[in-house]
C-alpha cells in the first residue's frame, strides 16, 4: 500500500524515459471529457494546456497514435458519451454489471539502443474510483496501485488475476485490440519473476463472492479467537425484506465481533443542529435484534481533510450515485462555498488483538455486490494482512468517519433514510457493436431489435447544424431481425434531428465517421460507441483534414506539424503558413525544387521510423498513420491526377516513380535494422502497398518501362522483397 495522494499520481509514468503503450481499464461509469483531457494527459505527458484546445487535441491524438487505449464500461450506467478521440476503443459491457474499477497501464522505455531488450513496467490500479471527475477529485475513495518490473518483484498473481478478470468482463466483445492488449499483458506478467508477497503487498485480489470467503480465511491464519471490530465502509447498502438477514449473515461469517461499525454516507439534520447518517433506522434495529455484537453507525464527515474552496457543478459520477449526493449535499449545505466530499469508498476492516485484514476494492455492501445472494456484479478489490504501520494508515484514511451513533434494538437511531433506487435507465441492450471501416459502418445486433428503431451518425463536419446519416431505420428495413447491417456513409441518407431529409453535400469533403451513434427506440435514446479497428490510417482529427504532399514532406524536413485543424480538402489556400522564400521565384511550384526537397526529406522519414521502434502501436503509426511514410507515397501516387496547387507543381511520371522507388528503399534500409519479428510484422503491409503502386504506375507509363528506370529501379532496389 502506497501513502494517499492524488488519484491522478496512480497514471504518472514510473520514470523518465517511458511512454504509455497500453491502458486497459474497467470502470461503472467513465466522464471522456475527464478521462482524455486529464488522465490520459497525465499518463501520456501531454504538456499543451487545455485551455489552448487545438495544441492539446493536436498533442494528445500523436501520443494516442503509438498507444493502445481500451475502456470497459457498463453500458447501463453510462449512456451519454463525450467521447472524442476515436483511438480510444469505449467497450460496453451488458452481461452482467459491470462495478469493478481496475487499470492495467503498460510503458516501454522510448530510448532503447542497439539490440537492448525492450525495458517494460507495468502497473495494477484497483479501487472504487470511477473515470470520472467526481471520482477523482470529490469523492472519498480507497485506490491502491502495484508496480512491476525493474527491481520490483511484488506477488505476480496479482497482475496475472487481474488480467483474468479483464478477459472475463471483455469475453462477450470483438474488438481486436482489447484482444491484442490483453495478449500482449499476459505474455509481459508471465516474463515477470514470481514474487513474494512482502509485508505490505496484497494477499489475494478478489472478485465479489470470494471477499467473504478470503477475509474469514485469512482472519483464521491470524487468530482463532473473535474478531474485536469489525468495520464496514459502504455508500450503499442491502434493500428490502431480507436486507437484515443477508447482512446478519455476512457478519456470522466474519465470526459475530464484539463491535460492528458501519461507516455510510451522511447528511445534516432537517434543523440543520447535527450531522446523520443516511442508513435505514429500521434495517438497523432489525439487524441489532439479530446480533450480539454492539452496532454502531457512523456518517462519513463531509470535509474531513479538506481545503474549503467553491465547489464544482455539473459534474456527473458514478452509477446515478453523485445525483442523490448532490441532492444530499444541496439541501445539507447552506454556504455554498464549503467544499464537501461524498462517501464513495469500500472498505471492510476486521480487528482483532492479533491483527487487521482489509479488503479495500469496488464492492459495496449489497447482494450483488459482496455475493451474499443471487447473481453478483463484476467487482475486484484487494485483501491485505495490515501490519502495524498500514493499520494507522487505514486510521487515517477513515479520518473521514463521524461520530458513531450506537443502535439499540428498543429504539430507532436517529437516521436519513436513503432514496429508494427506482429510477430506471434504458439503454440499447440489443446492440453488440458498431464498426467503422473507412466509409463503412457495420452495425451488430445482440437480438432482435425493436421496431421503431432509428440510429443516427452525426456528421462530423455539420456538428452545427444537426445533421446526420441515417445509419439505420427499422421501418425501412422490412421486418426487423438480430442480421449485420452494413451502410457506405458515401451513399447513406441525411437527416436532421427530426429525420427530414437533407440534400446531399456538394462540397465534395471527405467522408469521415462520428465517434458514437444516437440510438433512438421506444421513446428512449442513448448513445452507443463506435469502434475503428483501423486507427492509423485515421486523420490526426476526425473534423480535421488529411496533410499535403507537400505539408509531409515538409514535416519530415523540418518537423513542422500540419495545420490538421484548418478546413478545406486537403489542398491549402493562398493564406497557408508556409515557410517563405526571398527568392523572387516561388520554387515550391518548380519540380526540380520540390523534389529536392523531398530527397532532403528522406534522412528525415528514416529517423522518425527509428524513433518508433520501440513498440508495435508507435511503429504502426509511424509506417502509416496520417504523417508517415506510406501516406506520402499514396499523395505521390495520386498527385498525377490533380492539378498544380500553391505548394506543389504539376508531377511527371518519372517523378512520381523516382519518389516510390526512394520511399522503398528507406522502408527497406530501416527493416533490415528492425530484429524483433512483431516488428518486422509492421513493415510488411507498407511495403506490399507501396511496390503495389509502383508496379501500377509502371505498367501504365511507358516512360516507366524505359531501360533507364528500370536500370535504377533495379540498382537501388535489386530483388529485395
Amino acid at each position: 500500500m502506497e501513502r494517499s495522494c492524488r488519484l491522478l499520481d496512480h497514471y504518472l509514468p514510473p520514470g523518465e524515459g517511458f511512454v504509455l503503450e497500453s491502458l486497459v481499464a474497467t470502470t461503472y461509469q467513465v466522464d471522456f471529457e475527464f478521462f482524455e483531457e486529464e488522465l490520459l494527459a497525465t499518463a501520456l505527458g501531454v504538456r499543451s494546456p487545455v485551455c489552448r484546445l487545438k495544441a492539446f487535441r493536436s498533442e494528445l491524438e500523436r501520443k494516442l497514435q503509438k498507444t493502445e487505449v481500451s475502456v470497459l464500461y457498463d453500458l447501463g450506467g453510462c449512456n451519454r458519451l463525450a467521447r472524442l478521440s476515436p483511438r480510444i476503443d469505449a467497450v460496453p459491457v451488458v452481461s452482467r454489471k459491470l462495478h469493478s474499477k481496475i487499470s492495467l497501464l503498460m510503458w516501454i522505455r522510448e530510448d532503447r539502443t542497439g539490440d537492448a531488450a525492450p525495458d517494460r513496467r507495468m502497473r495494477l490500479i484497483v479501487g472504487s474510483a470511477n473515470l470520472t471527475r467526481h471520482g477523482f477529485r470529490q469523492n472519498y475513495e480507497c485506490v491502491v496501485s502495484v508496480d512491476y518490473g525493474g527491481r520490483i518483484s511484488p506477488p505476480r498473481n496479482l497482475l496475472t488475476t487481474a488480467i483474468q478478470f479483464v478477459q472475463q468482463m471483455g469475453a462477450e466483445s470483438n474488438a481486436p485490440q482489447l484482444s491484442r492488449q490483453l495478449a500482449t499483458l499476459a505474455v509481459q506478467a508471465a516474463l515477470l519473476p514470481q514474487g513474494t508477497v512482502g509485508p505490505d503487498d496484497a494477499v489475494a485480489l478478489v472478485a465479489a463472492d470470494e471477499v467473504v470467503p478470503a477475509i474469514r480465511n485469512l482472519w483464521a491464519a491470524v487468530s482463532h479467537e473473535t474478531p474485536e471490530t469489525v468495520m464496514v465502509v459502504s455508500p450503499f447498502w442491502t434493500e428490502g425484506s431480507t436486507a437484515p438477514e443477508a447482512l446478519f449473515r455476512l457478519f456470522q461469517q466474519l465470526g459475530t465481533p464484539a463491535n460492528l461499525e458501519l461507516v455510510c454516507c451522511g447528511q445534516r439534520s432537517a434543523d440543520g443542529q447535527s450531522w446523520l447518517p443516511v442508513f435505514d433506522s429500521s434495517l438497523a434495529v432489525d439487524l441489532k435484534k439479530r446480533v450480539s455484537s454492539r452496532l454502531f453507525l457512523r456518517p462519513a464527515l463531509p470535509d474531513a481533510s479538506v481545503q474549503h474552496s467553491v465547489a464544482a457543478t455539473n459534474d456527473i459520477g458514478d452509477e446515478l450515485e453523485e445525483k442523490e449526493f448532490a441532492a444530499r449535499l444541496g439541501t445539507a449545505n447552506g454556504n455554498n462555498t464549503e467544499v464537501q466530499r461524498s462517501l464513495h469508498a469500500k472498505m471492510l476492516i476486521v480487528d482483532g488483538r492479533a491483527g487487521s485484514i482489509l479488503y479495500a476494492g469496488s464492492s459495496n455492501c449489497t447482494r450483488r455486490g459482496l455475493g451474499l445472494g443471487g447473481p453478483s456484479n463484476f467487482e475486484a478489490g484487494f485483501v491485505y494482512r495490515l501490519t502495524p504501520r498500514q493499520r494507522k494508515q487505514v486510521s487515517d484514511l477513515l479520518a473521514f468517519a463521524g461520530p458513531a451513533t450506537e443502535v439499540h434494538a428498543d429504539v430507532a437511531p436517529l437516521t436519513v433514510k436513503p432514496p429508494s433506487d427506482e429510477e430506471t435507465t434504458f439503454v440499447p441492450r440489443f446492440l453488440s457493436e458498431v464498426v467503422a471501416s473507412g466509409t463503412v459502418i457495420r452495425v451488430h445486433f445482440r437480438e432482435t431489435v425493436p421496431t421503431d428503431l432509428v440510429l443516427l451518425m452525426p456528421i462530423p463536419a455539420r456538428m452545427d447544424e444537426a445533421g446526420y446519416w441515417l445509419v439505420y431505420r427499422a421501418d425501412a428495413h422490412g421486418q426487423p431481425s438480430a442480421e449485420d447491417v452494413s451502410v457506405n456513409l458515401a451513399a447513406c441518407e441525411r437527416c436532421d434531428e427530426h429525420l427530414n431529409a437533407l440534400p446531399a453535400d456538394p462540397s465534395g469533403q471527405e467522408i469521415l465517421p462520428h465517434v458514437f451513434v444516437e440510438v433512438r427506440w421506444e421513446g428512449h435514446a442513448a448513445d452507443f460507441p463506435v469502434r475503428f479497428d483501423d486507427k492509423t490510417r485515421l486523420p490526426l482529427l476526425l473534423v480535421g483534414r488529411k496533410p499535403t504532399e507537400g505539408e509531409l514532406i515538409e514535416y519530415f524536413l523540418y518537423g513542422t506539424e500540419p495545420d490538421a485543424w484548418q478546413e478545406g480538402s486537403g489542398s491549402p489556400g493562398e493564406d497557408s503558413k508556409r515557410p517563405t522564400t526571398d527568392a523572387p521565384i516561388d520554387t515550391r511550384r518548380i519540380l526540380a525544387y520540390f523534389i529536392r526537397r523531398f530527397v532532403q526529406a528522406i534522412p528525415g522519414i528514416e529517423a522518425e521510423i527509428r524513433r518508433a521502434g520501440y513498440s508495435r502501436a508507435s511503429l504502426d503509426a509511424a509506417l502509416r498513420g496520417p504523417t508517415s511514410p506510406l501516406e506520402l507515397a499514396e499523395r505521390a501516387y495520386a498527385s498525377l491526377a490533380r492539378a498544380a496547387t500553391p505548394d506543389q507543381p504539376a508531377k511527371t511520371p518519372t517523378a512520381v516513380g523516382f519518389q516510390l522507388v526512394e520511399i522503398l528503399a528507406a522502408l527497406l534500409r530501416c527493416r533490415s535494422l528492425v530484429t524483433e519479428f512483431e516488428l518486422l510484422d509492421c513493415f510488411e503491409p507498407v511495403i506490399a502497398s507501396c511496390r503495389k503502386m509502383l508496379d501500377t504506375l509502371a505498367s501504365e507509363q511507358p516512360t516507366l518501362q524505359q531501360e533507364g528506370f528500370r536500370f535504377y529501379q533495379q540498382r537501388i532496389l535489386g530483388d529485395a522483397k
